[in-house]
């Protein structure tokens, strides 16, 4: 798991934003849509930048910090 501040996420926004994935805010939640055409079809699909995709969404936590699953780490590196 990886715990981030809001300097982490905007640091993650700048260096993952490209073709198939979209780093977002809604209000405090962080939204992170990955290019995929079975969103149009998925509960968890939208429409962004002209194509479908999978988005979730990561809330805010107790601590003041967003929890993100380790596979967001390799764009820290």
């Amino acid at each position: 798991m990886l715990h981030l501040y809001e300097n982490g996420i905007e640091l993650l926004r700048k260096k993952a934003n490209g073709k198939n994935l979209d780093i977002y805010w809604n209000n405090y939640d962080l939204i992170v849509w990955n290019k995929d055409d079975g969103g149009f079809f998925s509960t968890s699909g939208a429409y962004r930048n002209n194509s479908w995709g999978i988005k979730k969404e990561f809330s805010v936590n107790e601590k003041g910090t967003w929890a993100l699953p380790g596979k967001y780490v390799k764009y820290f590196r």
